[in-house]
């Protein structure tokens, strides 16, 4: 009987432990399956991970109906107002297109080159700025273009890159929760 119990005891024990193990590795195969997981939802590599820029800008950037019912209300003939579309839609393609190269070539910055017409209306961006991509994927309307007639592009920010020579980046911050980005609803 007493050799029973002990068999009992070691069957039980041993049943324990393997169990214990078994708890032990399954965690630890979760962890790591989440850390890869987390690693590439950041990466700029894994641009499948990443939210595509037509998408972003489609979200926050005026419809192509709403640009044309704003300009139908400005005193504009026909050739002006296609001339305003045309560059906006153009202005928009080269943005997504910048983005879309950047992601495949994992740029994570990017700088907005301010055009001489967007000097008066884009007082949030300083001569060096830089945008993060992930700043791209929150806050889209920072992008270029800002307003009809807008003349500043997205070009990628390399380490090396700065327009006034001093070397120091500075980055497009929000103010109070808003970037003073300006509303489009204006000819520059």
């Amino acid at each position: 009987m007493v050799i029973t119990i002990i068999v009992l005891i070691l069957l039980v024990t041993v049943a324990l432990s393997c169990y214990g193990v078994y708890v032990v590795v399954s965690n630890s195969n979760k962890e790591k399956a989440n850390e890869e997981a987390s690693k590439i939802a950041i990466s700029g590599k894994y641009a499948a991970a990443l939210i595509p820029a037509a998408e972003l800008l489609a979200e926050k950037k005026p419809t192509i109906a709403q640009l044309e019912e704003w300009l139908a209300s400005q005193n504009l003939n026909e050739a002006q107002k296609t001339e305003y579309l045309n560059s906006w839609k153009k202005a928009i393609d080269e943005t997504i297109k910048t983005i879309n190269d950047g992601d495949a070539n994992g740029i994570t910055a990017y700088r907005v080159v301010i055009g001489e017409r967007d000097k008066t209306v884009c007082k949030f961006l300083h001569i060096d700025n830089f945008i993060t991509r992930n700043q791209i994927s929150k806050n889209s309307e920072i992008l270029p273009p800002y307003c009809f007639g807008s003349d500043s592009i997205l070009v990628a920010k390399q380490p090396w890159d700065n327009a006034d020579g001093t070397g120091g980046w500075r980055s497009v911050v929000p103010n109070e929760g808003n970037y003073g980005v300006p509303d489009w609803r204006q000819l520059v």
